[in-house]
């Protein structure tokens, strides 16, 4: 973490791309001081802060800390924006002028590249803490074949996005709308898939292909 803290006009230009991802995984409880913070399940918290590997004042990465040893080899990342760059001589970052900071090369920044990373890196934290608890499932939910298969269909086929019209169509007859609705409802709420547009998240994937879930149950959902 940096001793020398980016300016309120830096953590705004920030703040876009936190969000983005905070609006795509559970638990984001927003920007406090100058760092953002999640709570993920298991008792994970992650910090995310802007630092500079150049000079003061030229804020170009973003360094993320998980605060439990469960998570291993994946409890800290950084995400260097010129990772993120197009051009080798004009790499992004935020520049923090005396007086209102603004973005420089902003665009040669592929922000959303940065934003997918960062999702995956906090879906591979829940799901380093999801794995012990499935065997034996005590506090997530057991899944039938027809909701692997559901799963499955929605990462192979809808780019992994649940979307209930799609899943219905595909396995019209073995489920009702209904029921499939009610299913995202109580996945959704139990953080396996993300808020709305419903996605399947990586702990839902292990959970799907952990050797301990059911291989009996009803093929059919009414």
């Amino acid at each position: 973490m940096a001793h020398f803290y980016p300016s309120f006009q830096a953590l705004e230009l920030a703040d876009r791309m936190m969000d983005a991802i905070g609006e795509r995984v559970a638990g984001y409880q927003g920007r406090i001081g100058v760092a953002w913070y999640w709570r993920l399940p298991g008792g994970i918290l992650v910090t995310f802060a802007l630092d500079f590997t150049v000079t003061e004042q030229r804020w170009d990465v973003l360094r993320a800390e998980a605060t439990t040893p469960a998570v291993g080899l994946f409890n800290a990342a950084d995400f260097p924006f010129h990772a993120y760059g197009t051009s080798l001589t004009s790499p992004p970052f935020i520049h923090d002028l005396e007086g209102e900071a603004e973005w420089a090369n902003r665009l040669y920044f592929q922000m959303g590249y940065l934003i997918d990373d960062a999702v995956l890196w906090l879906e591979m934290l829940r799901a380093a803490v999801l794995e012990p608890s499935v065997r034996p499932p005590a506090a997530f939910p057991v899944l039938s074949p027809l909701e692997r298969e559901l799963i499955r269909y929605a990462i192979g086929t809808l780019d992994g996005y649940f979307r209930l019209a799609a899943l219905h169509e595909a396995f019209k007859g073995r489920i009702s709308r209904r029921r499939l609705s009610a299913l995202a409802r109580s996945w959704e709420e139990a953080g396996l898939l993300t808020e709305r547009p419903r996605r399947v998240t990586i702990a839902l994937r292990s959970l799907a292909e952990s050797d301990s879930v059911a291989e009996g149950g009803d093929s059919t959902i009414e």
